[in-house]
């Protein structure tokens, strides 16, 4: 994008986030760049003659947020399938129902996702079958992703599609339920979802390359009505890369997306001794499509939930299920170490937590500096693990807007007597020095970033239950976690995340000071303008 007149944004309460928390009264985008901040005069003193000038009438502008963990690249496909959300849905047969009627005017053969179910917020407390899922859509291998994206539930022909029958071995980092007479119920979990996922989903995609371009391009305007101008996709498959490509060459790319690449499935891990996958992870597209970066998982969520060691009378006892062995994932993110790309690894449980940070370790005894290293989630975590984040130079990428839509599941994970453990410790991380960042996880979560960060400082649940409060952190910490320290957990610190002369000029202007707000307001922040490298790409209508 190439910015035109330059813009003077005055009259403003411009929170700059730099590192002495500056706050100046006006600001100038010029060639993309920030150009000036300061007093009106001083901005003014440095405009061009013709530059458009923005009285915003004290209203706040803040740095660009940058959403660090997102699968942009999976949910753009939602409005494609069928929406089974739940809520609003509230029963099983509700679900089903609006299967049946999405199904019913499909051609014969098509493939279908379905998207946004969670067995707890249904009355029947289960997952649909794979017999009832062949009522509804008869004629159609059927996909419906768990709102986790950990599960699945697939029909007879998706399955058979697939090669899950009563006799394949179950697959690597993974499982499908089986019942009694061991055929598959058509409940997969993990690892076990990418063959039917990869076959949904990108059958949505190769029916139509210039109609996929249109739906990513269409999710990301959304974001940026929300002051999402960065995004971190955080599972980029083959096919995944090669979309973001074909995006970039027609201009379709309206945000900054860092791309976390994995392997050809959703679930597989990134192979680098694979010349194609390292190719593929270490082209550097441009600027507005980064590349660099891989994305590696330590442990499950289902069956058993996540990587957690308990203590029992003194005694540990390890449960939840690892993808990889201690070992492999010290290998693979070594591997990644010295070829000098960055790291970010899913870490739910505080036993995986010690996984991940063991294997940094090793990564920056052997590997040489620049690579960025991220650790993501800390679900159901041990406090005492902040210090070495801090120590290690680890960016802590955190979730509250899952605890805000999931807390009370968290909570449930963490059984009784385990006052180790804490539900996104997030308070921590920050008094112990280390860097934190801010991120949604959608679709497994809400995207907003107001929202995300109204839970991190409230630490209440969409049913108002509190979450571990003394896990809280500030207005200031949480809008720090989406502009600066996201700018250095998405590898870009010295370009963006700061309203500083010389970052790249992507700025919002909100209806609201988010830093003296009551807490309670702060999800309700509206967007009132997005800028992207100088250019107004956003602007909400006048009530």
């Amino acid at each position: 994008m190439v910015q035109g007149r330059d813009v003077a944004i005055v009259n403003g309460n411009v929170r700059t986030m730099d590192p002495g928390g500056t706050v100046a009264r006006a600001v100038l985008l010029s060639g993309g760049r920030i150009a000036a901040v300061g007093s009106e005069q001083q901005v003014r003193a440095v405009a061009t003659g013709d530059a458009a000038v923005l009285d915003v009438g004290g209203r706040t502008v803040v740095p660009g947020f940058i959403d660090n963990h997102n699968h942009l690249s999976v949910t753009a496909f939602d409005p494609l399938g069928v929406d089974c959300s739940t809520p609003p849905l509230q029963s099983i047969d509700e679900v089903l129902g609006a299967i049946d009627m999405h199904c019913r005017s499909l051609p014969r053969g098509q493939w279908v996702m379905g998207s946004g179910f969670f067995h707890t917020q249904v009355r029947e407390q289960r997952n649909p079958t794979r017999q009832e899922l062949d009522e509804v859509a008869p004629h159609n291998p059927f996909f419906l992703r768990d709102s986790s994206c950990h599960a699945g539930y697939a029909n007879t022909e998706a399955l058979t599609l697939a090669g899950i029958t009563a006799h394949a071995p179950q697959p690597w980092g993974g499982e499908f339920e089986k019942d009694r007479g061991g055929e598959p119920t058509g409940i997969l979990w993990e690892a076990a979802i990418n063959r039917v996922h990869e076959a949904a989903w990108g059958a949505c995609i190769e029916r139509d390359w210039d109609q996929s371009v249109v739906l990513l391009d269409a999710k990301m305007r959304e974001y940026l009505s929300m002051g999402i101008t960065g995004v971190g996709d955080t599972l980029v498959t083959t096919r995944a890369a090669e979309l973001y490509r074909r995006a970039a060459a027609s201009g379709s790319l309206p945000l900054t997306v860092q791309q976390y690449h994995g392997g050809d499935y959703f679930y597989s891990p990134p192979d680098l001794r694979r010349p194609d996958i390292l190719d593929r992870v270490l082209a550097q597209e441009g600027t507005m499509l980064r590349g660099g970066a891989i994305k590696l998982f330590v442990d499950r969520f289902f069956p058993d939930g996540p990587a957690i060691d308990e203590i029992h009378d003194g005694c540990v006892r390890h449960v939840g299920t690892p993808f990889h062995s201690h070992e492999e994932i010290l290998d693979l993110a070594t591997d990644a170490g010295e070829h000098g790309i960055s790291t970010a690894i899913h870490a739910m449980g505080g036993c995986a937590v010690s996984a991940c940070l063991d294997a940094y370790e090793e990564v920056r005894r052997r590997s040489r500096a620049g690579a960025v290293l991220r650790m993501e989630h800390a679900f159901v975590a041990e406090p005492h693990h902040a210090a070495r984040v801090a120590r290690l130079d680890v960016d802590f990428v955190g979730n509250p807007g899952l605890g805000w839509l999931w807390g009370e599941v968290f909570s449930g994970l963490r059984q009784e007597k385990q006052d180790h453990l804490r539900v996104l410790p997030m308070r921590s991380m920050i008094d112990a020095g280390a860097r934190v960042s801010l991120a949604s996880d959608t679709p497994c979560g809400p995207v907003q970033p107001a929202l995300i960060m109204h839970a991190a400082v409230n630490r209440t649940t969409a049913l108002g239950a509190e979450f571990d409060p003394e896990e809280a952190i500030t207005p200031s910490e949480a809008l720090l976690g989406y502009t600066r320290n996201a700018a250095h957990a998405a590898g870009r610190a010295s370009e963006e995340g700061s309203i500083t002369v010389g970052t790249r000029a992507n700025v919002l202007v909100l209806d609201r000071d988010i830093l003296s707000c009551p807490a309670q307001e702060i999800k309700d922040t509206r967007v009132d303008r997005t800028y992207v490298d100088g250019q107004l790409v956003y602007e909400r209508a006048v009530e």
